[in-house]
């Protein structure tokens, strides 16, 4: 009977130490990992809808993760411009990352014709010569400092910044 209540025990401190110990090793794992900062791609522009005001419009990005944890509080800020002149900005789009792979981005923008109005001219050139797109271009910066996260909820912080410069042709109305 004694050895009963004996090995009882042991199973239990060995159950509890196993509970305790492995997200332990998980946290340990976490911080002495070498933590590699993402890397995102442009891949292109999607037309989402068009109206007689605006057009909707997706810009297209891919972000790889080759971290074993997910990454948040990614942002994604961006300006678009026309012939050199801006016509709308979009802050502090938050984003999260998957672990271990690619995460695709789509960073939505709504374009009103009226703000184009600033490079009126051109858009009224290219209608006449039978052009049926404008060239916008898109200044887009993805940064923070994006915690590592683990199914334990342990985060490492990390900080990066990448951007692009890129241009889509969008459709006139």
């Amino acid at each position: 009977m004694i050895e009963k209540k004996y090995s009882f025990s042991i199973i239990r401190v060995v159950s509890l130490v196993l509970i305790f110990a492995l997200p332990g090793c998980l946290y340990t794992k976490l911080m002495t990992t070498r933590i590699e900062k993402p890397t995102f791609t442009y891949m292109g522009s999607e037309l989402v809808e068009t109206s007689q005001n605006s057009a909707t419009v997706n810009f297209l990005f891919s972000a790889h993760n080759a971290n074993e944890g997910g990454l948040k509080r990614v942002i994604c800020s961006y300006e678009l411009f026309v012939e050199g002149k801006k016509i709308l900005t979009g802050n502090d789009i938050l984003l999260s990352l998957n672990p271990k792979g690619n995460t695709d981005i789509k960073v939505p923008a709504t374009i009103a014709y009226a703000d184009v109005f600033p490079v009126l001219g051109s858009v009224i050139r290219r209608l006449l010569s039978g052009q049926k797109t404008i060239s916008i271009m898109i200044d887009a910066v993805f940064s923070g400092k994006p915690a590592i996260y683990s199914e334990v909820g342990k985060e490492q912080q990390i900080f990066f910044e990448s951007r692009f410069i890129k241009s889509a042709d969008i459709p006139l109305p």
